[in-house]
């Protein structure tokens, strides 16, 4: 039902009459994402850890967009912008057991955490006049956020006391089960960008650009990047 909304919204724009104020755009893009997601901070759980989560990080992603300006100052785009999944490798520890008073090993475990955001955006836009060759670009509107995240839960199964020789300390043997679980959500986020589109001849931009993604999502997107522009 989104994704209906927006293309009803896009298609306003441009099933009008063509005009000389009218002049459609494709771009494709390339950029960093640097993420920065929310987390819980508290202490240990006694049989879970709570950092085997998906963590901060750096990928790359690309993407494609159409748009219009249907004034001189005035743009209205739709695109989509999909990163590269972010995959962390850690090993963890979980807290030793409530009530066990004997030496047990150590309960360690290989965490695997892996995240990736994909955009689709229909975003707003507004274009002071150029300078030279140079004109800034500020937009701003919402995104279309699929998300999937996976990271490794770890539980205590049983807990075993072996007996020894006569005078020593029995032994403890813990078993620590781990999994995987994936979530898959889907969301909108609020996004604003800053660009200034490098004009290289009359139709052909070069555009170095910054976006910022964040609600909904679980954190905040940082997308510096650049598009090449081609316009008629």
């Amino acid at each position: 039902m989104t994704r209906r909304a927006l293309v009803v919204c896009f298609a306003l724009f441009f099933v009008q009459p063509a005009n000389a104020d009218t002049r459609i755009y494709v771009s494709g893009d390339l950029f960093a994402e640097i993420t920065r997601l929310s987390r819980t901070v508290g202490p240990d759980s006694t049989t879970i850890s709570d950092i085997a989560e998906p963590g901060d990080g750096v990928t790359i992603g690309g993407g494609g967009r159409i748009g219009a300006f249907f004034a001189p100052s005035w743009s209205l785009e739709l695109g989509v912008d999909v990163a590269r999944e972010v995959r962390e490798e850690r090993t963890l520890s979980l807290r030793e057991p409530i009530g066990i008073v004997l030496p047990t090993p150590s309960l360690r475990f290989q965490s695997r955490t892996r995240h990736r955001f994909s955009a689709s955006s229909v975003l707003l836009g507004y274009h002071p006049p150029a300078r030279g060759r140079i004109q800034a670009g500020f937009r701003g509107g919402v995104s279309f956020m699929h998300v999937e995240r996976s990271l490794t839960s770890a539980s205590i199964s049983t807990v075993t006391t072996l007996p020894t020789l006569p005078g020593g300390l029995p032994v403890v043997r813990v078993d620590v089960v781990t999994s995987e679980v994936t979530f898959i959500t889907n969301g909108l986020s609020g996004t604003v960008a800053a660009e200034a589109a490098i004009s290289v001849w009359n139709r052909f931009a070069v555009v170095p650009e910054v976006r910022v993604l964040a609600g909904g999502l679980g954190g905040i997107l940082i997308r510096p990047g650049f598009a090449a522009r081609w316009r008629w």
